[in-house]
């Protein structure tokens, strides 16, 4: 047999042993998950080529330890990427990773640490150029964090005044997200995304649809994970609220989540 057959023999016989994908589209799915965004940041430029006095505009800056920090970078805020230690209060979404601080109010020019106390992380903003609908301010370049080791830390400074909102790749569908705002904003200055909120990923309903598909035997799968709209569309995390407290701790979203819910079970 030639060796034009043999390459003929094996583009059939891989063709018949692919075993294709459910009605869904694989591109939607990969990008619901995080997994490019998870790549990509992994990859770019990261601390090894970063600046030792300087915060990169897009990539941040990363350290392993903390107390390695500059003095001249030393941060005015800190948000804690974080994972639950145990099962959920009863009532309560099913909340496995999140920020803490989910709601943060900071000065232009601030320095925010992100502190990875958990590993597998990355603090992405939400942004057209990274794929999603643009949640920061029209001046914010696309920026994001790498995937830092559990213990590390990235510092952003935010310079730009405005309303960020921020995820975290690996967990996005399980509603790691959070909101900063940048200066002091009165509500005509509010940016009107926050008004588009169906732009946010719902992700539940795409994903019990996905479920369903993948088993011969459920006919229906309930998303017990707080979503992205959920969390970014809570009160806890009205801008202006935010501005008042402060900080909003993530506490505050699911007591809240809860308590719609038990509302609508009532009526």
């Amino acid at each position: 047999m030639s060796s034009e057959e043999d390459a003929t023999d094996t583009e059939e016989s891989n063709d018949e042993s692919t075993t294709p994908w459910p009605t869904f589209e694989r591109r939607p799915l990969l990008k619901a998950l995080g997994v490019g965004a998870a790549l990509s940041l992994g990859s770019g430029v990261g601390a090894g080529e970063q600046d030792e006095d300087e915060i990169h505009p897009m990539y941040g800056y990363s350290v392993q330890d903390p107390s390695e920090i500059p003095e001249r970078l030393q941060p005015d805020h800190e948000v804690d990427l974080a994972a639950a230690e145990g099962p959920p209060e009863p009532g309560e979404p099913v909340s496995f990773f999140f920020f803490d601080p989910v709601g943060l109010h900071v000065q232009s020019g601030d320095i925010v640490q992100f502190t990875f106390s958990t590993p597998d992380h990355t603090v992405t903003a939400y942004h057209e150029a990274i794929g999603f609908q643009h949640r920061v301010p029209d001046e914010a370049p696309p920026f994001s964090s790498p995937i830092v080791t559990a213990g590390g830390a990235w510092l952003y400074r935010f310079d730009t005044e405005g309303v960020y909102d921020l995820y975290c790749g690996p967990h996005h569908i399980l509603g790691m997200v959070m909101r900063i705002v940048v200066g002091d904003l009165d509500e005509s200055e509010y940016p009107a995304y926050l008004e588009t909120t169906e732009e946010i990923p719902p992700f539940g309903e795409e994903f019990e649809n996905i479920l369903v598909q993948f088993s011969d035997e459920t006919e229906t799968v309930e998303w017990v994970f707080p979503t992205p709209r959920e969390v970014l569309t809570a009160s806890a995390l009205d801008p202006g609220r935010i501005q008042t407290e402060g900080s909003v701790p993530y506490r505050a979203v699911p007591e809240e989540l809860a308590a719609g819910s038990a509302e609508t079970t009532t009526h």
